[in-house]
């Protein structure tokens, strides 16, 4: 699969299956609106630090790229989901061939 496949899959999934959040970061001061998915943990995946009550978000590169967020986001950044303010905990950007193709973030609160 090329970058721009996973890319444009990743749009059409998010597209179809999520929701619209905030992005917000502290310092420098920024926030911006995006759709994501978004789901909580499964009971089998509770293990390595994630507790009952976390989430997870899958961000694509189109979204970032359209909120002009300022790089990555990082831990203690925010994403507000249905009102409710999220902390970011970890990001686990994925690429292929070198090219960011999605952002995965553990959520808590």
């Amino acid at each position: 699969m090329t970058p721009s496949g996973a890319i444009a899959m990743l749009d059409r999934q998010i597209a179809a299956h999520g929701q619209p959040v905030t992005l917000k970061r502290l310092s420098p001061a920024f926030s911006g609106d995006l759709r994501v998915f978004f789901r909580g943990y499964k009971p089998d995946e509770l293990a390595g630090g994630i507790q009952q009550g976390d989430s997870t978000a899958v961000l694509s590169p189109t979204g970032l790229s359209s909120i002009s967020f300022p790089g990555l986001p990082k831990v203690n950044d925010k994403l507000t989901v249905s009102g409710r303010v999220r902390n970011i905990q970890a990001v686990e950007p994925v690429e292929i061939d070198g090219v960011l193709v999605r952002v995965n973030l553990w959520l808590r609160g």
